[in-house]
């Protein structure tokens, strides 16, 4: 086994190594995501999951703070990486787990029920009813 940098800079998996696991039989709807959590264990957002990314993740999910870890779950939210969630990349986080769970069968049922999770969702996150959620009410609202 390879030890120091040179293991870290030769294990490095990129988006589409990521993705390609995602479609293994068990995840068979896991697409999208695969690719949400993807950018939030990309840390430098430079496309590609270095170990050190990993590292750095795992350690954040398994043994950090409650901050920290609503930090890193603000950020999987977060899709475009602008500092705020808006109710579009909430609907598209709600999608993309209702996806995950195989809820396509019956798709304008789905669609009513992402849409009132949304609107519940974004209520109890958004505290000053500006229109967008914050890193301070999201941690705020999560806390409570």
């Amino acid at each position: 086994m390879q030890r120091g940098s040179s293991f870290v800079k030769e294990h490095i998996v990129a988006n589409t190594s990521f993705m390609s696991y995602s479609q293994m039989k068990a995840f068979t709807h896991s697409s999208l995501y695969a690719h949400y959590v993807f950018k939030a264990f990309d840390v430098n957002s430079n496309g590609a999951i270095s170990f050190r990314d990993l590292l750095v993740t795992l350690s954040t999910l398994l043994r950090g703070s409650i901050y920290e870890k609503l930090r890193w779950t603000f950020k999987l939210y977060d899709i475009n990486g602008d500092g705020c969630i808006t109710r579009a990349e909430l609907a598209e986080i709600v999608v993309a787990i209702h996806e995950l769970m195989g809820r396509r069968a019956h798709q304008v049922e789905d669609d009513r029920k992402a849409r009132e999770q949304v609107d519940r969702v974004f209520k109890k996150l958004d505290l000053n009813q500006d229109g967008v959620i914050t890193i301070e009410e999201f941690i705020e609202s999560c806390l409570k």
